[in-house]
């Protein structure tokens, strides 16, 4: 039988170009250009939230494909070192040593995996996620590394009209058959349309779909319900009964514009008026204090709206399925004293940039846990591609 080999100038190349800033990743893909080969074509995926740019400024060029991931998402990833072979220089540039996979679809088979997937079912979401973002080319990469070195009349069942077209025009013909079955597949079959669909229409991070992240939606809600000031000042009623309990036999005075939640107003007014009798009483001392903490409730529940929105924000950036969400916010009610720790937000300079340190710690330890990802095979995602063909 004949051997067909497959040249390497004709192959289609996918680079991922994963760097912190436009301008750093423009300068990649530009340098990566001026190497090539005469003929040769290169194909760069950059972040999802950089390829407006990028691509404007290629003249929206197809070789720029548009990832399924932001940058940040990737790099807490590549941070946690749980993924083989994807890894992050001292300049912040994300390297995966896989090149044919492509960045969103080796992730999208590690969030797959951390959600509880099956590994067939987690390389099944990295070739749509691959075909979804890169298109054609991705299975034409796949195909085209597999069958190298392979008789490939004798190993795929192949019409005789294709047999005809392999010994006419070479294996590229087969490659872009198969490539363009499963491709189409993809994207119109009763089945896999709805996950293609979503994915193309996506106002997200498109991979964050196929792989079951949780949505927007979804994360505050969850936040809202274990990080609000109910939860957090659950203790507060009783508090101020016990305050209340301790000076009820003393004199009522007028009223001082306290806000305790879920006490009366005569309980406030009570309050109020033995603060205003008992101002620099030595034996009160510790009374007045339990008294006084309730005066910035107001100015702590408006911190804790800046750490939910950004306890949001990073949840989406760190990739965090239901139950890692669940343990942050366990770890933040159970380990913190949150009360304090907000007061201390409040004095800060940046309280934003206090809110995003205590998150990230939490986080960062969060997702170093999660178990160590050898990424698809070649052969694993070729088998994939041959099922839709």
């Amino acid at each position: 039988m004949e051997q067909i080999l497959l040249s390497k100038k004709q192959r289609q190349v996918l680079h991922n170009v994963y760097c912190p800033t436009v301008e750093q990743t423009i300068a990649i893909c530009e340098v990566e250009l001026k190497q090539l080969d005469e003929g040769q074509i290169n194909y760069f995926e950059v972040p999802f939230e950089q390829f407006e740019q990028i691509s404007a400024h290629f003249n929206n060029n197809d070789y720029i494909k548009q990832g399924a991931f932001t940058y940040q998402q990737v790099r807490h990833i590549a941070e946690a070192g749980n993924v083989h072979h994807l890894t992050m220089d001292t300049q912040g540039m994300i390297y995966l040593f896989e090149e044919t996979i492509g960045m969103s679809t080796a992730i999208s088979f590690a969030q797959s995996k951390w959600n509880g997937a099956e590994r067939e079912v987690a390389v099944e979401n990295a070739v749509f996620t691959g075909l979804t973002v890169v298109g054609e080319l991705f299975a034409e990469e796949v195909i085209e590394q597999h069958i190298q070195l392979v008789n490939l009349i004798d190993h795929i069942e192949l019409d005789a009209g294709i047999v005809g077209a392999i010994k006419k025009n070479g294996a590229k013909a087969v490659v872009k058959k198969m490539a363009g079955s499963a491709t189409k597949k993809v994207m119109y079959s009763s089945i896999a349309a709805k996950k293609a669909i979503t994915l193309l229409n996506a106002n997200v991070v498109t991979g964050a779909i196929v792989t079951g992240i949780m949505s927007s939606v979804d994360i505050v809600r969850m936040i809202k319900g274990q990080m609000s000031p109910a939860q957090l000042f659950k203790n507060v009623s009783k508090t101020a009964a016990n305050v209340v309990g301790s000076i009820a036999g003393l004199v009522i005075g007028g009223g001082i514009g306290f806000t305790i939640p879920n006490v009366s107003t005569a309980v406030i007014s009570l309050i109020g008026g033995i603060i205003g009798l008992i101002l620099g009483s030595v034996v009160t001392t510790k009374l007045m204090q339990k008294v006084l903490d309730f005066v910035i409730k107001d100015d702590v529940v408006k911190m804790l709206d800046i750490f939910n929105e950004e306890l949001v924000n990073l949840a989406q950036q760190y990739l965090l399925n239901e139950d890692e969400l669940q343990q942050v916010l366990h770890d933040f009610n159970e380990i913190y004293n949150m009360p304090q720790e907000f007061r201390n937000m409040y004095a800060s300079d940046n309280r934003e940039a206090f809110a995003c340190g205590m998150i990230e710690k939490e986080m960062d330890r969060i997702v170093r846990q999660r178990m160590f990802l050898q990424v698809p095979t070649n052969q694993e995602l070729y088998e994939m591609i041959e099922r839709l063909t």
